[in-house]
């Protein structure tokens, strides 16, 4: 079997790497600001669109890449290689956004695929961690849609998005489901943006929905199905970790490497020059 990379994945590689060299030169500046200034998100979400790799898990006929898995994951190993997570800058619209219908496609999706807008996906409780099945957030049916209350922890990207997927529990039957939701709804507050020991580009704030009215067009797929679609996002997402550690580890043994060669102790190099006799 030929593990090679095909030519296209080539290419898709050296687009990557292209990209992930012009997005190293904000590094410094994001660890020692923990964060980035708007300018500096519109320079690289510029380049992105310029790259062609924004949005690579959409297809093309709704503004995406439409790379296949193993594509994406061509890309992303290249993309992780960057420090601060500004990986995450290259943005991947959460899968869940498949299921919408045609009118939140154009409301939702397509203006992230663009550029336009943020997604982040709302899934974590204080008390349903790793354990989705325990969620307390609840949907209850009201005149025209519904009203969600809960809490919500460590929403990646939850600072820099304008709306959120909500995973909660709907109706008396508690039917898992996900909602679409404006951040600026009213009775939606960030309570808390915890600080980490890690440097990430944007923040995992907790969130607070109080009374919070959504229309029942707000349903992302059907009601009941949010355990389904939730599950097909995190296996998605597991994947492209998996494939950003390896280009982290690639590029921190190079660094090691080149730090080994040009060290001296003791009056010679601690690792002898590759093209050394």
């Amino acid at each position: 079997m030929d593990f090679r990379l095909t030519a296209r994945q080539e290419e898709l590689r050296g687009t990557a790497r292209a990209l992930t060299d012009f997005i190293t030169k904000y590094e410094l500046d994001c660890e020692e600001n923990n964060g980035l200034p708007p300018q500096a998100h519109t320079e690289i979400r510029d380049a992105v669109l310029d790259s062609g790799l924004q949005a690579v898990n959409m297809p093309k006929e709704w503004g995406g890449a439409g790379l296949t898995i193993l594509e994406q994951v061509t890309v992303q190993a290249e993309l992780g290689r960057l420090t601060g997570a500004l990986w995450d800058m290259v943005w991947r619209p959460a899968n869940a956004l498949s299921y919408c219908t045609p009118e939140q496609r154009e409301r939702y999706l397509v203006p992230v695929i663009r550029g336009q807008r943020r997604d982040c996906y709302a899934v974590t409780e204080p008390e349903a961690g790793s354990d989705p099945q325990s969620l307390r957030t609840t949907a209850t049916r009201t005149d025209g849609g519904w009203v969600l209350n809960g809490e919500k922890w460590f929403v990646t990207v939850g600072d820099h998005a304008d709306f959120m997927i909500v995973l909660a529990a709907a109706g008396e039957e508690r039917a898992p489901t996900l909602f679409l939701v404006d951040k600026d709804t009213t009775g939606i507050e960030m309570t808390r943006v915890p600080r980490w020991m890690h440097t990430f580009v944007y923040e995992h704030p907790e969130f607070t929905f109080t009374e919070v009215f959504v229309p029942e067009d707000a349903v992302l797929g059907e009601v009941g199905q949010g355990y389904d679609i939730t599950r097909s996002w995190f296996t998605e997402e597991r994947l492209m970790i998996a494939a950003r550690t390896i280009g982290a580890a690639e590029r921190a043994l190079e660094l090691a490497r080149d730090w080994a060669v040009e060290r001296r102790q003791f009056g010679s190099p601690i690792r002898p020059s590759p093209t050394s006799s």
